[in-house]
């Protein structure tokens, strides 16, 4: 996770859970273009971590403001992979079976 602090500054994570919908907004904005920037480098390593910790940090919070965090910063990584999504996408498309949230 040490790994992924140093990619995503603590403003954007702590951003993605607020309760304010354009602040969460903004930070998967962010994502998306630290994301963008990690494809066109090649480094797949960090893309995992911060799917990994979207995922397991914000998505399967009990918290609802960090799972809509945890969704956008996921669809946000996802438009920032563009032609390289099909690498991560079995991850992501795994969160389709957590029933909380499909509602």
């Amino acid at each position: 996770m040490a790994d992924v602090l140093s990619v995503i500054p603590a403003a954007v994570l702590r951003n993605l859970s607020d309760k304010l919908y354009e602040k969460r907004k903004n930070a998967a904005l962010e994502v998306e273009g630290i994301v963008k920037q990690l494809a066109v480098a090649g480094d797949h390593d960090k893309i995992t971590a911060v799917v990994n910790l979207l995922t397991n940090e914000f998505t399967y919070s009990p918290q609802a403001n960090h799972r809509k965090g945890g969704l956008i910063g996921l669809a946000a990584a996802t438009v920032g992979l563009t032609s390289e999504a099909a690498q991560h996408l079995e991850v992501i498309s795994d969160l389709l079976c957590v029933p909380d949230l499909v509602k």
